[in-house]
C-alpha cells in the first residue's frame, strides 16, 4: 500500500462546523476530516472504472488533515499530557507518572497541537455574524442571525491518502487529478468562504513497528469502533481481535468521546449517529501479539474509508515523562481563558479587527492609483472595471485567470504592462475588488492624488 502526502492551504477563511446543524452554538472542528477529501474525490465517482474499490471496498483511505508549523505535521494535543496547577510550562505523560503525590492538581492539557519538537500551536479564527436571507423579501431574514467562527485564510495542512497497490494505475491518476483539481472546502463556499490549493508533496514509506511489552497508541483521527452486533461501542476490547480486558491498561488511558450526524450531500439526508473516541486520545495496552499490532496499524473499527481508525504506535511524544514546551501562541491561550465568552462581543470585536484590516488594504489601494492610474489606467474606462469587480465578487476559484481572460482578448485588449503591473504582482482578491471600486471614481486623477 502505498501513501500519498497531499498539502492544502487556505486561500480564504474556511468554516467547518464539527455537526449538520444549522441553529444553536455550532461547534468547529480545528482539524479537516477525511471525509472532505473524499467527497471531493467521490463527485467523479462514474468515471472511475472500478468505483466499488475505489470508495467501498476499504482499498483506499482518505486520511484527515493536521496542521503543518514550518512545512512541518503536528499532531493534536494528546490528551495524556497533564501539568500541575500554576506550573503549566511543564508537561507529564500521565501513563509514565508512578508519584501522583508529589503534584498539588494535575490537569490536563486539551487544546491545540504539538509538533515532536514539543513546540505547541493554536487554531486562529475569524468571528462574523451573518443573517439568512429572505428570497421573497430580498432582504435578511427577520430573527435568524448566527456567527461563524472560520479558520483563518493562509493556514496550511498535511493529509494523506493510503491506495492499496491494487488499484489500477488509470484510477489512481483520476483521483490524484480530482483531488489537485479541487478548490473549495467546507460550509457557505458560495460566499466569501472556502477557497483552498491543494499539491501533492510526495510519498511516504510505511514504517515497521515493533512489538514492545507496553504499547501506547495514539489516536491520529476519530475512532469508531462496533461490537460483535455491529453496534457502535466504546469498549476498548474492540480495537483488535482477540483483545481483552486484561490487555488494556485502563488506568492509563486518557480518552475523550463524541457523538455527530454526519450529512451526505449526495443523497441530501442525514446518516446514523456516530459514536467516537476523539483524535488525540491515548491508550495503553500490554501483552499483545504481533499479528494484533499489525491489525492496529491497519487501521482500526469502522469508516476506515473516510479517514477514521487511523492509530500511531508509540510515538516520541507519549514516550518523554516530562519536558518543557515552547508555546509560540501562550498570549493567545490566555486570551482564551479570560476573554470574551459572548457572540455579541465576538462579533464587536472581530469587526473592529476587520476595519483595521480593511483601512489597511485601502491605503494599499491609494497608493497603487496614486503611482499607477495616470501613467497606466487613465484610459481604462468605469465599465471595464465593473467586470472586473464582478468577476472579484461572483466567487470564482480562479479569479486571477478570469481578469486575465477578460483583459487580455477583444476589443477592450490592454497593454503588457498593464496587465502585468495589475495581475503579476499578486494582489489579493479583496485588494483587487476595492481598486476596482475605486479607479473609476479616480476618472481624471492626476499623479499624486
Amino acid at each position: 500500500m502505498r501513501e500519498l502526502i497531499f498539502q492544502v492551504e487556505f486561500k480564504s477563511d474556511i468554516v467547518l462546523p464539527s455537526t449538520s446543524n444549522t441553529e444553536g452554538n455550532i461547534q468547529n472542528l480545528d482539524f479537516i476530516a477525511g471525509s472532505n477529501f473524499l467527497g471531493m474525490v467521490a463527485r467523479e465517482y462514474s468515471k472511475f472504472k472500478d468505483s466499488f474499490d475505489v470508495f467501498h471496498s476499504g482499498k483506499v483511505k482518505f486520511g484527515d488533515a493536521t496542521l503543518l508549523h514550518n512545512d512541518k505535521q503536528t499532531y493534536k494535543m494528546p490528551l495524556s499530557y497533564f501539568f500541575d496547577k500554576g506550573k503549566e510550562e511543564t508537561l507529564y505523560n500521565h501513563h509514565l507518572i508512578t508519584d501522583f503525590k508529589i503534584f498539588d492538581q494535575l490537569k490536563q492539557k486539551r487544546n491545540g497541537y504539538i509538533t515532536e519538537n514539543k513546540e505547541i500551536m493554536y487554531i486562529d479564527y475569524n468571528y462574523s455574524q451573518k443573517s439568512a436571507y429572505d428570497t421573497k423579501k430580498r432582504t435578511s431574514l427577520k430573527g435568524s442571525m448566527f456567527g461563524y467562527s472560520a479558520m483563518k485564510k493562509g493556514l496550511k495542512w498535511q493529509f494523506s491518502i493510503k491506495v492499496d497497490d491494487s488499484i489500477s494505475k488509470n484510477d489512481l491518476e483520476l483521483l490524484k487529478k480530482t483531488i489537485l483539481n479541487s478548490k473549495r472546502l467546507g460550509k457557505s463556499k458560495s460566499a466569501q468562504y472556502g477557497l483552498i490549493n491543494i499539491e501533492l508533496k510526495g510519498q511516504k514509506e510505511n514504517i515497521e513497528e515493533k512489538i514492545s511489552n507496553q504499547i501506547r497508541l495514539y489516536a491520529n483521527s476519530r475512532i469508531a469502533l462496533v461490537n460483535e452486533a455491529g453496534n457502535p461501542t466504546y469498549d476498548l476490547k474492540y480495537i483488535c481481535e482477540g483483545l481483552e480486558d486484561i490487555n488494556i491498561d485502563y488506568a492509563k488511558c486518557q480518552i475523550k468521546t463524541s457523538t455527530f450526524t454526519p450529512y451526505n450531500g449526495a443523497m441530501q439526508t442525514k446518516t446514523y449517529e456516530r459514536i467516537v473516541i476523539d483524535k488525540g486520545s491515548v491508550i495503553v495496552l500490554k501483552d499483545i501479539s504481533q499479528e494484533q499490532l499489525e491489525e492496529i496499524k491497519n487501521g482500526v473499527g469502522v469508516y476506515l474509508v473516510e479517514g477514521f481508525g487511523d492509530i500511531l504506535i508509540n510515538p516520541s511524544f507519549l514516550s518523554q515523562y516530562s519536558f518543557e514546551f515552547s508555546d509560540n501562541k501562550k498570549d493567545e491561550e490566555k486570551r482564551d481563558k479570560e476573554d470574551i465568552k459572548s457572540p455579541l462581543a465576538k462579533f464587536l470585536k472581530q469587526r473592529e479587527k476587520n476595519k483595521q484590516t480593511k483601512l489597511k488594504k485601502l491605503n494599499e489601494v491609494d497608493d497603487f492609483i496614486s503611482k499607477y492610474h495616470k501613467p497606466l489606467y487613465e484610459n481604462i474606462k468605469p465599465s471595464q472595471w465593473g467586470k472586473i469587480r464582478s468577476i472579484c465578487t461572483s466567487g470564482v476559484d480562479d479569479f486571477e485567470k478570469d481578469i486575465r481572460d477578460y483583459i487580455s482578448d477583444g476589443i477592450k485588449k490592454w497593454e503588457d504592462k498593464q496587465i502585468s503591473t495589475l495581475l503579476d504582482t499578486k494582489y489579493d482578491l479583496e485588494f483587487t475588488k476595492l481598486l476596482s471600486i475605486q479607479m473609476p471614481k479616480k476618472k481624471g486623477a492626476s499623479n499624486g492624488n
